[in-house]
Order: structure tokens, then C-alpha cells, then sequence
């Protein structure tokens, strides 16, 4: 198990700025997307469905 650990540290590397840079606007854009997802279901729920 530890062999396989060193292994794939072995084999990683530290991305490029411009790779760094294409993952954080994948990441911010699923996070906005997932977001805003979440905030349509609450205004649903806050319009259609009254206490």
C-alpha cells in the first residue's frame, strides 16, 4: 500500500500556471453552477410551496 503511495507521488507534478489556471475556471464554474441550481429549488420552494 505505501509502495503504490510513493509511486503516484512519483509520477505527480506541479501543473503549469496555465493549466492551474483552465482547472480553477472549471472548478469556479461548476460551483456557480451548482449554486445556482441551489438558489432556483430555494425560490421554488420559498414561492410555490407557503407554510
Amino acid at each position: 500500500m505505501l509502495d503504490k503511495l510513493i509511486n503516484t507521488l512519483k509520477l505527480a507534478r506541479k501543473p503549469s500556471f496555465t493549466e492551474f489556471k483552465e482547472y480553477s475556471k472549471l472548478i469556479l464554474l461548476g460551483v456557480a453552477l451548482l449554486g445556482s441550481i441551489g438558489f432556483v429549488i430555494y425560490i421554488v420552494f420559498e414561492v410555490f410551496i407557503v407554510v
